[in-house]
C-alpha cells in the first residue's frame, strides 16, 4: 500500500510540475514525503520550491535528495544534484567556496560514467559557472557534441546558448548570435523537458543581447515567447527572472511592465536576503528612472550597488543627470579599463562623449567618438554603427561641423529605425533637431515633435521633457495631445481600449499574447497615471477619449 500510495504521489507531483502548478506539486511531493523518505520527492520538491521562490527551501530539499540518491546508489541521479547545487550556491547565494565544493563532487561521481549526458550536463554546468564566457567555449562544445550524439534538446540548447554567448564574447558577434537564435528556437518549437532550461536558455539570450548592443533582437523574440508560453499554458515561465522579463520588456518599448517586474523583483530580493543572478534589478530599475526623468529616485535605488561593475554605468548616468560629470567620467573610465575595446564598451563610450560635452571639453568627446567609431568598424556590428553614428553627430553639431553632424544623425535615424530600437531612433532625432535649431530651424520643429511623440508613447518622461523644452525654444508647440492620454505607453492604451470592452484581465492577456500578471500591471499603472479610481472609471474614460476608434 506504501508503495502504491508513493509512486501515485511521485507521479502527481511531475504531473503538476510540468503544468507549472508549483504550489500543488509542492503539496503533492510533501504528502509523499509524510509516509517516506523518498529521494525523488525531495527533489521533486526543491524545483517547485525554487518556481515559488524559496531558494533556501529549494537548496535543503536539493541536498537531502542528493543524500538519498547517493544512499540508493543512484550515482547519475546524485551528480545532477550536485551540478544544481554547485549553480545555486553560486548564482543566488554568491557563496563561491560551497559552488566549488559541489563541482568537485559532480566531477568525482561524473568521472565513473562513460562519456555520456552525465558529462555534457558537467561541462555545460562548468561553463556557466566561469567567469568570463569566452573561456567556456571548450565545456560548452563538449556539452554540445553529447547532447547530440545522446539526443538531449536540454542539454543541446543550453550548450547553444552557452556557445553562442561566449562566442559573442570572443568578438564574433554574427556567429554567436546565430547560436543563440538557434537556441530559441529549440525553446520555442517545445523540444525542452525542463522548465528550467527555459529559463536558463532566456537569461542568456538576454545577456548576449545586451553584450552584443542588440537589445532590439529581445523584441524580436518577445512575440513569439509570449506565443509559445500561452499555447503550452505556461504563461508565467519567464516570470522565474523578472530583471530578464524587464528587459525583454523594454526592448518593446513597454516601460510600464518593464517597471513592475523590476520593482517585484527587486522585492523579492530584499525579502529572500538573496543576490541577483545576473544584471541587479536596481541598476536596471535606475536606468528605466532616468528614462522618466526621476533622478534622484535613480541616485537611491543605486544606494550600496555603485560599484558593481553591472551597476558603473547606471550610477555614472545618474551622476551625469545630477550634474557630477567629474565622477560620472571616472566611472566610465573605470568600466571601460575593465571591458576593454570590444562591444561591451560600446555604450559605455557613447555615454563618456555625452559627459565630456557637458564638461566643454570637445576636443575629448571627438577623441572618445573616434574610438567608438573603431570600435564599431572593427565589429561590423549594426547596432554598434548606429551608435558611432549618433555620438559622432552630437561632437559634430558641438565642435560646429553642421553638415557632418546632420550626415551621421540621419545614418543614426536610419539604422536605428531598421533595428526596430524607437527610443534610441527617437533620441537620434532629438540630437538632430538641436543641431537644425538655428540652420534649418522648420526641420528642427518637425525633429523634435517626431521624437516627443516617441518618449510619450514609451512612457520616457525625462526625455520627454527634453523634447518639449527644445521645441518651447523654436517657437513650436511643446504637447502631443490630451496631457493624461500622453502618459501612456502604446501598450497600456491597446488595455484601456480593452477595458472600455469589460475584458477581465485574463481575457487582456489572452487578447494581447501576454500572462496575466502583466495585464495586472498594466491596469494598475494606467490607474494610477490617469488617477482614476477604478476600472468602470478608465473604461469610461477610454469612451470619451474614442480609443476604441
Amino acid at each position: 500500500m506504501v508503495d502504491a500510495a508513493v509512486s501515485a504521489g511521485l507521479a502527481e507531483g511531475e504531473r503538476l510540475l510540468a503544468a507549472a502548478d508549483w504550489a500543488a506539486a509542492a503539496d503533492a511531493f510533501d504528502s509523499v514525503l509524510a509516509i517516506h523518505d523518498h529521494p525523488m520527492a525531495h527533489d521533486g520538491l526543491a524545483t517547485a520550491m525554487w518556481w515559488l521562490r524559496d531558494v533556501d527551501q529549494a537548496i535543503a530539499e536539493r541536498t537531502a535528495a542528493y543524500t538519498g540518491f547517493r544512499r540508493a546508489s543512484q550515482e547519475a541521479r546524485a551528480c545532477r544534484s550536485a551540478l544544481w547545487l554547485a549553480r545555486e550556491y553560486a548564482e543566488s547565494l554568491g557563496n563561491e567556496s560551497v559552488s566549488r565544493g559541489w563541482l568537485s563532487r559532480a566531477e568525482g561521481l561524473a568521472s565513473r560514467f562513460p562519456d555520456g549526458v552525465d558529462g555534457g550536463w558537467l561541462a555545460v554546468t562548468r561553463g556557466l559557472l566561469r567567469a568570463d564566457p569566452a573561456t567556456a567555449r571548450g565545456d560548452a562544445r563538449t556539452a554540445l557534441a553529447a547532447a547530440r550524439n545522446c539526443g538531449d534538446p536540454d542539454l543541446e540548447a543550453t550548450a547553444l546558448a552557452l556557445l553562442g554567448l561566449g562566442t559573442i564574447a570572443a568578438g564574433d558577434v554574427p556567429e554567436g548570435m546565430a547560436l543563440v537564435d538557434e537556441a530559441m528556437v529549440v525553446v520555442t518549437a517545445g523540444e525542452l523537458r525542463d522548465q528550467m532550461v527555459f529559463g536558463d536558455i532566456c537569461c542568456m539570450v538576454t545577456r548576449a543581447s545586451e553584450e552584443a548592443c542588440d537589445t532590439s533582437r529581445l523584441g524580436q523574440w518577445n512575440k513569439i515567447l509570449l506565443r509559445f508560453m500561452q499555447s503550452s499554458g505556461h504563461p508565467a515561465l519567464l516570470e522565474f527572472c523578472g530583471t530578464c522579463c524587464a528587459e525583454i520588456l523594454l526592448a518593446s518599448g513597454d516601460i510600464a511592465s518593464a517597471e513592475g517586474w523590476l520593482i517585484k523583483t527587486l522585492r523579492e530580493l530584499e525579502q529572500g536576503g538573496h543576490r541577483a543572478r545576473c544584471v541587479h534589478p536596481a541598476a536596471k530599475l535606475a536606468e528605466l528612472r532616468l528614462l522618466q526623468g526621476r533622478v534622484e529616485e535613480a541616485g537611491r535605488l543605486l544606494s550600496g550597488f555603485e560599484d558593481r561593475p553591472d551597476a558603473l554605468r547606471a550610477s555614472a548616468a545618474v551622476r551625469l543627470a545630477a550634474g557630477d560629470t567629474a565622477v560620472s567620467a571616472a566611472l566610465l573610465h573605470r568600466r571601460i579599463h575593465q571591458v576593454g575595446d570590444g562591444l561591451l564598451a560600446v555604450p559605455l563610450l557613447a555615454l563618456l562623449a555625452e559627459v565630456e560635452l557637458e564638461q566643454g571639453v570637445p576636443a575629448q568627446a571627438l577623441a572618445t567618438a573616434e574610438r567608438l567609431d573603431d570600435v564599431a568598424a572593427a565589429t561590423r556590428w549594426p547596432r554598434a554603427i548606429a551608435s558611432s553614428h549618433l555620438t559622432a553627430g552630437r561632437v559634430a553639431a558641438a565642435v560646429g561641423q553642421a553638415a557632418s553632424a546632420q550626415e551621421r544623425l540621419d545614418a543614426a535615424i536610419g539604422m536605428f529605425g531598421g533595428l526596430n530600437m524607437p527610443l534610441e531612433a527617437a533620441k537620434a532625432r532629438l540630437a538632430l533637431a538641436d543641431a537644425l535649431r538655428d540652420s534649418d530651424p522648420e526641420v528642427a520643429v518637425h525633429e523634435a515633435r517626431v521624437a516627443l511623440a516617441a518618449f510619450d508613447e514609451a512612457g520616457a518622461g525625462g526625455l520627454a521633457d527634453k523634447a518639449a523644452a527644445l521645441l518651447r525654444s523654436l517657437g513650436g508647440p511643446a504637447g502631443t495631445g490630451p496631457k493624461t492620454l500622453g502618459l501612456l505607453s502604446r501598450r497600456e492604451r491597446e488595455v484601456l481600449a480593452l477595458l472600455a470592452e469589460a475584458m477581465t484581465n485574463a481575457e487582456i492577456a489572452d487578447r494581447l499574447f501576454i500572462s496575466a500578471k502583466t495585464a495586472e500591471h498594466h491596469v494598475s499603472s494606467i490607474l494610477a497615471k490617469l488617477q482614476l479610481r477604478s476600472r468602470g472609471e478608465a473604461a469610461a474614460f477610454a469612451l470619451r477619449s474614442s480609443l476604441r476608434d
